[in-house]
């Protein structure tokens, strides 16, 4: 018997967010996860909006298009339900413009033949919208941004489950419960540039099927048939969940003028609206402060000099080196959103590398309710393997002005002599030394 329902309600729930979401499909990474032994840097930005900034209203711009499209995928699985259980060719829905358009399965949409399924099922969803709030991004090696989070989670219930096995074809008289959840994160990309653009990244996280069954499921079919036919069905369903339905997506936000020229939708500013008992009022909020036309003076700027790098000595609790005796070691270094890179040569521990007197960089001053924010990251470029850290300064530290040492760490594991389980061990691997230099007028340039 092969059942495939849970992969045509994956395809349905891809298609409803991918086709929001179009535009350049990117690898889910960091940049939304936590990182298992790192911690995120702090957001830097973007400044909140003002109270006249403009806005999108979640329930008007956002949530019709996420639900639309889902209830479009669902009506097009269930509108074929019975030509499939039935043996029709083909299945079209009945708003379009050509067949192509119309095409649902048994016919070319897109130049590509969409196949008659074996197996259908008849599904209906419930949906939920909570209420956005500002979150950032979690890069631990790297400067992270706010953006408005809205999240979405969608249960489907499948029902009237059919499917084929070689000549037989019969009804499962059982259903199943899916769920997922949808995540939205609007962003303003760009803006510490001064003039950035409102974008929308769609993470769809893997589709997930209860695992409980009805008493009346387990007792026939457990009991009866040693419980072949409901682990056959969640298997089935399992592995096409695993296969569909998870993805990420990114798009500019902007709108298209009289003659056909996207426009996007300019910003420097992010913030959300957020009402518990007056959701149809919830808002992305955002606004385009024009910076100064002229670029910030060198009196408005602070200096981070990169001094010199030295590999420290860490050893296990028998005595061996970390990592390896002879490193390859390249530095990432932020600050702010400024970067640049060093590759010293190969290290022994105790070793200096002396940076050239070319390895500095300037930013604005921040503004005063702002921070300087130091990233450094070591690479052992060999194996691959990655060591941040960052440093924050304020104000009332006068951004950390003068000579500071930044120290990367390193991590390993050990083995507990007693219990016999791993230890995660941490200890500082490398040194930076910097010198940050401020103005003595420090006036926020933005």
């Amino acid at each position: 018997m092969q059942i495939h329902a849970g992969r045509m309600l994956a395809i349905a729930t891809v298609f409803a967010i991918a086709a929001f979401c179009t535009g350049g499909g990117v690898t889910a990474s960091a940049q939304y996860t936590y990182d298992n032994y790192y911690a995120p840097t702090p957001p830097q930005g973007p400044p909140l909006p003002g109270a006249s900034s403009q806005f999108i209203t979640v329930d008007t711009f956002i949530t019709p298009e996420v639900y639309g499209r889902i209830d479009q995928a669902i009506s097009d699985n269930n509108r074929c339900y019975l030509p499939a259980k039935f043996g029709a060719a083909s299945c079209f829905r009945a708003e379009g413009v050509d067949d192509n358009d119309k095409c649902i399965w048994g016919c070319t949409k897109n130049g590509v033949l969409v196949p008659r399924p074996t197996s259908a099922a008849i599904i209906t969803a419930t949906k939920k919208r909570y209420s956005p709030w500002l979150f950032q991004t979690l890069y631990p090696d790297r400067p992270n941004d706010h953006v408005a989070l809205v999240s979405y989670f969608v249960i489907y219930n499948l029902s009237q489950i059919w499917g084929c096995s070689g000549p037989v074809c019969f009804d499962y008289p059982f259903s199943r419960t899916v769920s997922q959840s949808i995540d939205l994160y609007i962003s303003c990309d760009g803006w510490q540039t001064g003039t950035g653009g409102l974008a929308v990244t769609s993470v769809l996280a893997p589709a997930y099927m209860d695992p409980d069954h009805s008493v009346l499921e387990d007792t026939l079919f457990g009991i009866l048939w040693n419980n072949v036919v409901p682990n056959y069905v969640d298997s089935r369903i399992r592995s096409a969940l695993s296969t569909f339905g998870a993805g990420t997506k990114k798009k500019p936000l902007g709108t298209t003028d009289s003659n056909g020229v996207f426009q996007p939708m300019v910003c420097n500013r992010l913030g959300v609206t957020s009402f518990s008992d007056a959701p149809a009022l919830e808002s992305i909020n955002f606004d385009y402060v024009r910076p100064p036309r002229f670029p910030p003076l060198a009196l408005n700027q602070i200096t981070v000099r990169v001094i010199q790098v030295r590999r420290l000595t860490v050893h296990d609790t028998w005595g061996s080196v970390i990592r390896y005796a002879t490193e390859n070691p390249q530095l990432e270094f932020y600050a702010g959103y400024s970067k640049l890179v060093l590759t010293p040569p190969p290290m022994l521990e105790g070793q200096i590398y002396f940076a050239p007197s070319t390895a500095t960089l300037s930013v604005p001053v921040p503004p005063n309710t702002g921070q300087l924010v130091l990233i450094a990251t070591m690479w052992e470029l060999t194996h691959n393997i990655r060591d941040p850290m960052f440093a924050v300064f304020d104000k009332n530290t006068n951004f950390g002005s003068g000579i500071r040492a930044l120290n990367t760490p390193k991590i390993w594991f050990e083995l507990n002599p007693i219990f016999r389980k791993p230890l995660l061990m941490r200890a500082n691997g490398y040194e930076v030394t910097v010198q940050i230099t401020t103005p003595s007028l420090t006036t926020a340039t933005f």
